[in-house]
Formats: structure tokens, C-alpha cells, sequence
């Protein structure tokens, strides 16, 4: 049996009831058993899809990979779908000329070149090399201090004050830099932080042989025939081991972190439909309280990110009843569409940039206008249905005979 979310009245105060138990309704709809089938699915199989064309042709994957950016309903558009995603973002792709940009956010997730993520990128790894680090240099200086008997001395512990300055230093410098270091020859050609790497190792004494220490890196530390392991001087093979230059490089699908970036976003929209079977403005509402902050970070210009919200049907629904807008309001011309909305936002709710839209404040005031205004229209459509049928009513009937 499918989740239903618990929604107690309507419009607003239906939005309130939901907005204070979203937190356990959410955890429910987690623990879904049909959801998390398609999760682990995804999960299990989506590092071995190779290309566009894989992707289209596995429909269970697809309808994951495209309810995550709520395309959902655009699943048997294989060959649109196909040349979104080969195209890419560039200026030239498909995804770029049409209106909508969830086919942007598609294209720009799903990226079949194959990648190297190095390890230099990763601040578990920046942070172990530097303990390791911190901990060789403050043994070498204690030892060191301790061979001239000055450990309990004034200059000892004045050598440990500029020690662990020189520490502090070097390490931020490693960890401000040390990310744009991505394969042997890089770290090579940056001194500063190749001695902070063979420090860490205890081989600092090393750092003047600089084609032993490319290869040993280059060849890793996996291979039983590298040159790390056959050295003789576990030193190398550690050092080896931890960057991993002989990395190779892999599809983007299949690097750690991308499935679980798609599943939070496929969790979170399955919710709102969820949410939207039951109220379906209520669906709309949770769709902007996510969408807008997110299109706002955009480093696009607010005209872009304007034109973005006028081709997201829900997005465009929430802005039109919340500024009450007419229903033919979409029929105009789309430059023309733009210059009302961002003076309407203005007059209404005090909006000069796009980026005010982050205030949750503001975010709310357009929300909570939306769904008063959405509730408005509903009682006045169900108030004219019943007068016209109370006027049917009073007209007599007359014989067909």
C-alpha cells in the first residue's frame, strides 16, 4: 500500500498542519517499502550505465533519474530526454533552448565523461594527511629538543611556540591548495606541499628525488610490481597508497555521492506528489518552498532565473494566484510577462533582486498569498456551480408530451 500523507483541512490552514508535521510524515514516507525498492534499485545499478542511451532504455531508472527533477511525466520522450542529456548545458544543448530548467538541472547531473575525482579534493583525506603531519613534525622537534637537553629549558619550549606556528602556517596553506593538486607531476611541481605529503610519511629527507617519487606516486600502491612495493621501505607504499594518482578515471554515475544526491531529491519530490494527491495546491506550495531558494543561488541573472520561473508550470502558478494575476496572463508575450511579474513581486512583496527570495520570510508572505487566493477562486468556482444549479432547479419542468 502506497503512503498517503495526513493533510487536516485545506489551503491554509491545511499548509500549517503540514508544515508541522512534515518532519514525521516525511520519516513515514521513507520507510515506504515500494519507495525503497526503486532506492536501492537505483542505487545498485545506476554506476554501470554507461551513456545516454542506457539511461533512456531503463525505464525504472529513468523514472528515478527524472522524477528527481519532476520530469516525471516526460518518460516515453526518449529521444528528447536522449538529446538533453548527451547535448549538455553548453550553449548549443538542447536543454539551454528550451524554456524549462529542470532540463537544465537533468543535463547538468547526468554526465556520462568519464571523471577523476583525486582524493585532493576530499577534506577527510586533507585533514589525515595533516595530523599525520602535525604528529612526525612535533616528534621530530622533541627528539631533536631532547639530544641537546633542552626539552625542560625556556628555549626548548620557545622552539615548540614557532614549531607549531610553522605547523598551523604550512598546514593552512596545504589545505587552502592542496585540492587543485590532481595527479604526481602536480604535487611534484609544488614543493611546499610536496613536503608537507612526505613529512606526513617520514620521508621529508626524500624531497630532493623528485623522478623516484613521481614514479612511486604515478604507479600507486596496489600493484605488487610498483615501485612502492618492491622498495623495500613501507614509508613509500604508504604514501603511494594514501593519494592514489593510479586511480582511473570513471564514469560521474559511479563516483561515491552521486546516487545519494539523486535519491534526496527523488525522496523529497515523490513527497510532494504524495502530498499532491491528496491537495494539490499544497504540492505546489512545497515545490516553491524548495525551488525557489535553490534557483535563487543561481549564478545566472535574475532576467535568466525570471524566465525559468515563467516556464515551471508549478512555479509559475504559485507567483500568478499569489499576485492575482488573470488566467490569460500566460498568453502574452513572454518579454512582456516578465516586466509585469518582477513589478507586481515589487509593489507586492517588496522583491527588487531575485536573491530576495532567500528571505524565508518573504518566501512564506508569497505562500501563504497563494494559497489564501487559490481558496478564494475555489469558493467563488464552487459558489457560481451552485447558483447555476439552484436556477436549473427553479426552472419548471414541462412535458415532453
Amino acid at each position: 500500500m502506497s503512503f498517503q500523507p495526513t493533510i487536516v483541512g485545506s489551503g491554509l490552514i491545511g499548509w500549517q498542519f503540514l508544515q508541522a508535521t512534515k518532519n514525521q510524515q516525511v520519516d513515514a514516507f521513507n520507510k515506504s517499502t515500494l519507495l525503497n525498492r526503486d532506492v536501492e534499485y537505483f542505487r545498485d545499478n545506476i554506476g554501470s550505465v554507461k551513456s545516454a542511451e542506457e539511461l533512456v532504455n531503463n525505464r525504472r531508472l529513468l523514472s528515478v533519474a527524472l522524477s528527481a527533477f519532476g520530469l516525471e511525466d516526460q518518460i516515453d520522450s526518449k529521444f528528447l530526454l536522449k538529446r538533453v542529456i548527451e547535448e549538455g548545458t553548453g550553449d548549443d544543448g538542447l536543454a539551454r533552448k528550451l524554456s524549462d530548467g529542470r532540463y537544465m538541472a537533468l543535463a547538468g547531473a547526468f554526465s556520462f565523461e568519464p571523471v577523476l575525482d583525486a582524493k585532493t579534493s576530499d577534506s577527510n583525506f586533507v585533514s589525515s594527511i595533516l595530523e599525520k603531519y602535525e604528529t612526525n613534525v612535533l616528534a621530530k622537534m622533541e627528539r631533536g629538543l631532547s639530544d641537546t637537553g633542552d626539552s625542560n629549558t625556556s628555549y626548548g619550549n620557545s622552539v615548540r611556540e614557532q614549531v607549531k606556528l610553522s605547523i598551523a602556517r604550512e598546514g593552512e596553506a596545504f589545505k587552502q591548495g592542496i585540492g587543485a593538486v590532481k595527479s604526481a607531476e602536480d604535487l611534484i611541481k609544488a614543493p611546499r606541499f610536496l613536503l608537507v605529503a612526505l613529512t606526513a610519511f617520514g620521508l621529508e629527507e626524500k624531497v630532493g628525488q623528485k623522478s623516484l617519487l613521481k614514479s612511486v606516486l604515478e604507479q600507486g600502491g596496489k600493484d605488487p610490481s610498483a615501485l612502492a612495493n618492491i622498495l623495500g621501505d613501507s614509508r613509500y607504499e604508504e604514501l603511494a597508497s594514501a593519494f592514489e594518482f593510479d586511480r582511473k578515471p570513471v564514469s560521474p554515475m559511479a563516483a561515491p555521492g552521486f546516487a545519494d544526491n539523486i535519491l534526496s531529491d527523488f525522496r523529497t519530490h515523490e513527497f510532494e506528489v504524495a502530498v499532491g494527491n491528496v491537495d494539490e495546491n499544497l504540492r505546489f506550495a512545497l515545490n516553491f518552498e524548495r525551488a525557489i531558494p535553490q534557483l535563487a543561488k543561481n549564478e545566472s541573472s535574475d532576467n535568466t532565473k525570471w524566465y525559468q520561473v515563467l516556464g515551471t508550470t508549478s512555479l509559475r502558478k504559485v507567483f500568478q494566484s499569489a499576485l492575482g494575476l488573470p488566467s490569460g496572463f500566460s498568453q502574452i508575450d513572454l518579454d512582456k510577462q516578465l516586466e509585469v511579474i518582477k513589478e507586481k513581486v515589487d509593489t507586492r512583496f517588496g522583491i527588487k533582486n531575485f536573491s530576495d527570495l532567500t528571505d524565508p520570510d518573504i518566501g512564506a508572505r508569497i505562500i501563504e498569498s497563494f494559497l489564501l487566493q487559490s481558496q478564494v477562486q475555489s469558493t467563488l468556482s464552487t459558489g457560481a456551480q451552485q447558483t447555476a444549479l439552484t436556477m436549473l432547479q427553479a426552472i419548471p419542468r414541462r412535458s415532453l408530451f
